[in-house]
């Protein structure tokens, strides 16, 4: 009996002891490990165009086997051998995340696989470009509009190749084509095409950013723009304001195509003299306007000199005396030398429709900015000179501000970008003249150098500084863009000892400047942009004002 009783507890034993073992054995085989298994083919494209963000589908393709992945995690990094930030995860058999609009922008997405036990160390990666521009393609545009200095007609382009986030276009127009101008209109995202008005002021480029999820990108789209005619001078008008008291005012008249000169204009179609000290000339439209000071009058021609209006302006019994001539929309703006005042000409009716008073013995005007700058120079109080540039708000009529400048304003010129430039004579003494510009945007005045003749060109302000009294000038080419000195001796001058005006064609850049002769009629030199003498020729009349240009389209 014991031996049977000892075999049995052996055979259990056995049996426990191999159950045991086999239990350890199947735990082993059974046991979860972190999955091997790496996705393939990420690709991503940013949907997201605020700069420094990204958002958008990032998809990849599944793994032959996913035996062991119970899903997949998306992470963000600035390295592609490091996991990063995690981002999201989804399921097994999820082939693709939707990365959050609005999501730090970093160098790469990781994805990696992941199980109970953890993930995989190894990982797919894929470089991740910012989209911050996208942009319009194909832009075409031709004007339509034959006016010289307008433009008009159809934008067309081609829309950005993005899948959703498009809001639309802005377009604009610029003088320079790196920098966005001003802003001429907003389009949805449907469209691909505007039609700019005829008579839109012409610019240099036009311009078209998108605007992506409600945000505008920064890079654009630009064209360079040709007007429908290119313009060519046709003919000079140049002012001589004749000797003092000798009521001997004239026009000398230079048509540019034909070779034909009038030496006296106005006394060629009149049989009449035009007056005493004309001061100031002006072609605007179909017609001529030239400021007669001593004369008090305003005498408005014809393109052939004939005398269509004079306006002899007076308060009771007193001359207001003609000065500066500027034209804006349909008006001529007068100002009044002895009536401390500024008259607004409409240029149908030939008639004063307004007077504004403006500081002492104004002289010169401009226009920039929807404004009117006038030079009151306070001359006729010497030496009391005044120092303010009168600042008129075109759409009211009325003087917003005064801005204080070196004594004896009298000479205004304006620079494409709307900042205005102001020669002030100063005492003729201890004060020399002074070249100054007025900021558009803040008034602030800044002396540039000394001058006491300027024209403006493009980006170019060309000025000279003949000091009074002496024979030695200065020429000298400044940058409107920066303000700088570009050149300090321009262009060569042989014989000119005493230079009296200063301009500029605005069609060839040719540089016209008078030298004034006491005792004899006045000589003109011509340049070219570059300073080379081209030409010189006699005005035929004294103390040579300046010259206008007659400007049409070819």
């Amino acid at each position: 009996m014991k031996k049977l009783h000892y075999l049995v507890l052996l055979g259990l034993c056995l049996v426990f002891s191999f159950t045991s073992c086999s239990d350890d054995d199947d735990d082993d085989d059974k046991k979860v490990l972190s999955p091997t298994a790496v996705v393939t083919n990420l690709s991503f494209t940013d949907t997201d165009y605020e700069e420094g963000k990204i958002g958008g589908k990032l998809q990849w393709s599944l793994p032959s086997d996913e035996s062991g992945v119970t899903g997949y995690v998306v992470y963000i990094s600035s390295s592609n051998t490091q996991k990063g930030t995690e981002v999201g995860s989804v399921a097994v058999g999820v082939d693709q995340y939707e990365i959050p609009a609005g999501t730090d922008y970093q160098a790469f997405l990781n994805v990696v696989s992941k199980n109970s036990e953890g993930e995989a160390t190894t990982f797919a990666t894929i470089a991740v470009k910012d989209n911050t521009s996208p942009v319009i393609m194909g832009l075409s545009f031709v004007d339509t509009d034959n006016s010289y200095q307008k433009i008009g007609g159809t934008v067309t382009w081609v829309a950005p190749e993005v899948e959703n986030g498009l809001n639309g276009y802005v377009l604009y127009l610029s003088d320079k084509k790196d920098e966005k101008g001003s802003k001429l209109v907003e389009v949805g995202s449907e469209e691909t095409f505007y039609t700019i008005p005829a008579g839109t002021d012409f610019k240099a480029y036009l311009q078209i950013a998108v605007v992506m999820n409600d945000i505008e990108a920064r890079d654009f789209v630009s064209l360079s723009l040709k007007d429908l005619y290119e313009t060519e001078t046709l003919a000079l008008y140049i002012l001589n304001r004749g000797n003092y008291g000798a009521n001997n005012a004239t026009i000398f008249y230079q048509n540019l195509i034909s070779g034909n000169v009038v030496n006296d204009l106005y006394k060629t179609a009149n049989n009449s003299a035009l007056g005493e000290s004309a001061e100031n000339i002006l072609v605007y439209g179909s017609k001529v306007y030239v400021a007669v000071t001593f004369s008090n009058r305003l005498a408005i021609l014809d393109l052939q000199g004939k005398l269509l209006e004079t306006i002899e302006p007076k308060d009771g019994e007193n001359t207001l005396n003609p000065r500066g001539l500027v034209a804006e929309n349909g008006k001529v703006y007068v100002s009044y030398y002895y009536g401390h005042s500024v008259a607004v000409i409409d240029t149908l009716s030939l008639k004063e429709e307004k007077r504004i008073k403006v500081g002492r013995y104004p002289e010169q005007v401009a226009v920039a900015n929807d404004k009117l700058y006038v030079a009151n120079s306070g001359g006729g109080d010497a030496p009391d000179y005044g120092n303010t540039v009168s600042v008129i708000d075109l759409n009211t009529l009325n003087v917003e501000k005064e801005i204080e400048v070196v004594i004896n304003p009298t000479r205004l010129k304006v620079d494409k970008e709307g900042h205005v430039y102001v020669i002030s004579m100063g005492n003729y003494g201890n004060i020399e003249s002074t070249l100054q510009r007025i900021d558009k945007t803040t008034s602030r005045v800044t002396t540039m150098g000394n001058a006491n003749l300027m024209s403006i060109f493009e980006d170019k302000l060309y000025a000279i500084h003949a000091p009074y009294g002496t024979t030695s000038s200065a020429f000298t080419l400044y940058s409107t863009t920066t303000g700088n000195v570009v050149n300090n001796n321009f262009l060569a001058t042989p014989g000119i000892t005493n230079p009296n005006s200063l301009d500029v064609d605005p069609s060839s850049g040719q540089i016209y400047i008078s030298n004034y002769d006491y005792n004899a009629t006045s000589t003109m030199y011509v340049f070219d942009a570059d300073g080379k003498q081209e030409r010189s020729f006699d005005t035929e009349g004294y103390d040579t004002q300046g010259v206008t240009f007659l400007v049409h389209p070819k």
